[in-house]
């Protein structure tokens, strides 16, 4: 577990990044998750275990303001009924499934995963407490 002075800056630092470049650390992130997740779900192509990831940093809070909307629809390049299509697909499971392949991959799996909630958490300009407790945890 990081230090708690060390993870609130880290948490900080992303609040202050402007939203081009976490939709672009959110890509990388992406890019690098997409082949973990096509080898844990080879029949969906990896999608249904990156989208368990991503609406994990989601729900983290229960909310989805209007940005985090529309951050996701320029990370992954989906419509806007697309996007609601997914978040109506959330699950609790999700986030115990994000923890597992988190707590099973490397120190760079972990990162991937703890940048790109926290880009979705931070596009909105605020990490809230429960969204910090859920990065945290990763």
């Amino acid at each position: 577990m990081p230090d708690m002075t060390k993870f609130n800056e880290l948490m900080r630092k992303y609040v202050n990044e402007d939203y081009n470049t976490l939709v672009g650390l959110a890509k990388t992130s992406v890019n690098v998750l997409m082949p973990v997740c096509k080898q844990i779900d080879a029949d969906n192509d990896g999608f249904l275990v990156l989208m368990s990831i991503v609406l994990a940093g989601v729900a983290a809070d229960g909310v989805l303001t209007g940005k985090e909307k529309k951050f996701l629809q320029d990370v992954l390049g989906l419509s806007s009924d697309s996007v609601d299509k997914l978040i109506s697909m959330y699950t609790g499971n999700m986030t115990e499934l994000t923890d597992k392949i988190a707590d099973a991959g490397n120190d760079d799996l972990k990162f991937a995963i703890v940048n790109l909630v926290a880009s979705i958490c931070a596009c909105d300009e605020t990490i809230k407490r429960e969204e910090a407790a859920f990065i945290y945890k990763i």
